[in-house]
């Protein structure tokens, strides 16, 4: 696909309601008539202690698979969600790969570009994996943090794309970097630009086929997806790590384990 082969990199740039219910009780008091004779004593009856609830087995650990996070000890903590699809679904059909490069293709001679001024990077090769997935599939927030949309998300000199973004509020890097969720080719935009979501929420819909709107520079609807660790995920030259391995790791965790795991 065209976009996987020019390597973009973007830098420029609730849910779960709970209800309470709350209960009263009345008591209610009642005459009890006086017995006239001599009263009989009796046992009362031994009450059976209830058995307590099983405890819930507990999650087995996750890798997390993402560069520079030894300080995640514990990714439970993170509350991480799919970015598409159901646990047990497969992550999709991977057309390219971080940094993958045959020798022959367009890529070698193009750097990553600086979408917000056009300026040039000076790194070569694909900054995010490319997954085919039918166009209008629905994308979730990996974690919580804040939704950010970007209409400007090109090489310069194609067409404007759209891309989605989740700045995350639990997941640090090593230098204490914020890092970031991007989703390109997007389709359309469900949440506002600058909204807080929760992890696992509905963020935007995929596209990438050329008849999308916000599809950009490509020619299959599929999702191109970035981690970002950089100061300022948004702005120009943020830089990304392989998802690869965190995308595999994650999809098959969320296939072997409950659904209260992850």
């Amino acid at each position: 696909m065209n976009i996987g082969r020019l390597a973009v990199l973007v830098g420029g740039i609730t849910f779960g309601a709970v209800a309470g219910a709350a209960f009263q009780f009345s008591s209610v008091s009642a005459a009890v008539p006086v017995v006239r004779h001599a009263s009989v004593a009796t046992s009362a009856p031994v009450a059976r202690p209830t058995p307590s609830p099983s405890p819930s087995p507990s999650c087995p650990p996750m890798t997390l698979g993402i560069a520079f996070t030894s300080n995640v000890a514990d990714p439970s903590v993170l509350r991480l969600r799919l970015p598409w699809g159901r646990p047990g679904d497969p992550e999709g059909t991977m057309v390219e790969d971080y940094g993958a490069y045959n020798g022959t293709t367009i890529r070698k001679h193009l750097p990553v570009h600086d979408v917000t001024t056009g300026t040039l990077v000076e790194l070569f090769g694909h900054n995010a994996i490319d997954i085919a997935l039918d166009s209008g599939t629905p994308l979730y927030a990996v974690t919580s943090g804040t939704a950010y949309q970007i209409t400007n998300w090109t090489i310069p000199g194609f067409p404007q794309g759209w891309a989605a973004v989740v700045v995350s509020d639990v997941l640090k890097d090593d230098q204490g970097d914020p890092i970031a969720f991007l989703y390109g080719h997007v389709r359309e935009f469900d949440v506002q630009n600058g909204e807080h979501v929760a992890s696992g929420a509905l963020i935007a819909k995929s596209g990438g086929d050329p008849d999308d709107p916000g599809a950009g520079f490509s020619d299959m609807a599929n999702v191109h997806f970035e981690v970002i660790e950089s100061p300022h995920p948004l702005l120009a030259h943020a830089g990304t790590v392989n998802p690869h391995q965190f995308l595999e790791n994650l999809y098959s965790y969320a296939a072997a384990n409950p659904d209260r795991c992850l």
